[in-house]
Order: C-alpha cells, then sequence, then structure tokens
C-alpha cells in the first residue's frame, strides 16, 4: 500500500447510473444508486470525491468494492497508460446514503473534458467507480478545503466547476454568517439558484459574454467586490474569510486583488478546479 493514503478514510465505491438529465443550459445532473453508497459519508461543504474514468471495461483490479485508496492507488499506478482510468476530482452533490443515492453535478465545458463527455453519454445502468469517505473508516474532514474558523461574514467566488461548492457551502453557515457570493457564467440561467439561496445584492454574476475561456470574467468580478468591500473585510481580520475556485491559470490574480485590498493571505482559501488546455478526451 501506498504509505501517503494509509490514513485515508477514501474507498472505492460502485455506482449504477440512475438517471441523467440536464437542469440548466450548462449542467448535466448524473444521479448514482447502489448498496456501497450506503457507506458513503457525506460531508457536505465543498467535500471532493474522485470518479475513475476507464479506457473502456474497468480494468480488474479496479472494480472491487470498498478497496482501500492506498491500495487501489498503487493498482492503478501498476497499470498500463493505455489502460489506466481518468482521475477527476468532483464535488460530492447531493448524498442519500440511507437510500444508497448520490447526484453529482457536472458543468459542460466548451470543450468538454473527460468528465463532462462522459456525463453527456453514460446512460442509465452504467457503472461507475469513485473514491470517497467510508463510514468504517471514517475520519476528520477529508476531502474538505472550507476551513473559516470563527468568520462571520464571508465571500464565496467561483466559475460553474465551483458552484456544487458554493451551494454545499452556503447552506452549511448559519445565520449569523453573512456570504457574498460572485460566479462567473457563460450562460446566467446556469447561475439563476442564487436567487433562491441569496437574499437581494449578496450575488453577482459576472457573464463571459463573447469570452470562451473561463476565470478571466470572475477575476474581475472579484475586483470589483474587493474595491467595494475589501477594505472593510479586512479590518474583520479573523472574522472574515474568503473561498475562491476558479481555472488554474487565474487563481494566482484572484488572490492577489483580495490581498491588495488588505485582507490577510492566511484568510483566503483560493484553489483552481479546472485548466484551460486541450484535455484528454475520455474513450
Amino acid at each position: 500500500m501506498d504509505p501517503a493514503f494509509a490514513r485515508s478514510p477514501n474507498v472505492l465505491f460502485a455506482a449504477h447510473v440512475r438517471g441523467v438529465r440536464r437542469i440548466s443550459p450548462g449542467f448535466v445532473r448524473v444521479g448514482l444508486e447502489g448498496p456501497d453508497l450506503e457507506r458513503l459519508v457525506p460531508r457536505g461543504l465543498d467535500q471532493r470525491m474522485k470518479i475513475l474514468l476507464p479506457p473502456g471495461a474497468m480494468p480488474g483490479g479496479l472494480d472491487e468494492s470498498f478497496l482501500p485508496e492506498a491500495e487501489w492507488r498503487r493498482r492503478w499506478r501498476a497499470l498500463p497508460a493505455e489502460r489506466r482510468p481518468l482521475l477527476r476530482s468532483y464535488t460530492v452533490g447531493e448524498a442519500r446514503p440511507e437510500a444508497g443515492e448520490l447526484d453529482i453535478d457536472f458543468f459542460v465545458h466548451a470543450r468538454p473534458g473527460p468528465g463532462s463527455a462522459w456525463a453527456l453519454r453514460t446512460q442509465p445502468g452504467d457503472v461507475l467507480m469513485l473514491s470517497a469517505p467510508d463510514r468504517r473508516r471514517e475520519h476528520g474532514r477529508h476531502g474538505v478545503q472550507w476551513n473559516p474558523g470563527r468568520a462571520h461574514r464571508v465571500l464565496l467566488a467561483g466559475d460553474e466547476t465551483a458552484y456544487p461548492a458554493v451551494r454545499g457551502i452556503l447552506r452549511s453557515l448559519g445565520r449569523e454568517v453573512t456570504a457574498s457570493v460572485v460566479v462567473e457564467a457563460g450562460d446566467p440561467a446556469d447561475a439563476s439558484w442564487m436567487a433562491d439561496e441569496l437574499p437581494d445584492g449578496q450575488g453577482v454574476v459576472c457573464v463571459r459574454g463573447e469570452r470562451d475561456r473561463g476565470g478571466a470574467a470572475l477575476v474581475e468580478g472579484v475586483a470589483g467586490w474587493a474595491g467595494h468591500e475589501g477594505e472593510s473585510a479586512a479590518a474583520e481580520g479573523g472574522g472574515f474569510y474568503a473561498w475562491c475556485a476558479t481555472e488554474s491559470a487565474h487563481v494566482a490574480a484572484m488572490r492577489d486583488v483580495l490581498v491588495a485590498s488588505g485582507i490577510a493571505a492566511d484568510r483566503i482559501h483560493a484553489q483552481g478546479y479546472w485548466n484551460d488546455r486541450d484535455r484528454r478526451p475520455a474513450r
């Protein structure tokens, strides 16, 4: 076993596709089901998991339920490159372990990557292997980046790939926490959920317009927020926390505009959720 993952509570779960539906112009929701999922720990927030996308049938050895992460990764590395499943990180969507069900929302990029390409072609009955915490091995906050401490004021910023995480975080906030949300969208209809989950004035949608590459509009939106709110947020010290996620090349710029407004770097979590480059298609 790989010692780097020896303490991981993650195991492989086998799930079958229950249904697929388009929930907005840019999003496809894949519903999964299966008895394995009764042992999955849903942490909410921005909890991430790995999905395994094989080039064809899942190789033997990686189709075994409840295989610990250290072991399944060892078997994965031992496979020839052409047979090795692609690993992609996704936010755990709505999980209902008592019913053995899990929903994952896939954003379909302008140039679909392996995950969204799989979501577009999958059919009910297809099998998906995924790696997430097992309640029999559960400990800590594995897979969660959200760490606001005692903040009572937060900024959530992300493009479409971060929407499930932003929504998960919003659902967790107590009434004493004030949240501002800045999101990027190619189609504003993809961000229509904000009307139901945020009071008026607390959400901003930055439309990409003619730009087909994600991230730049979000950086501009965060800079606009910082111009109006950054100084007062900085004055909160540990009472403020920013969580930001977008295309990897734009992460540093987003962090920089917040730091330039006086917000301490350790009160900012900024993470690349995807890379805008030619991606190996799922076969």
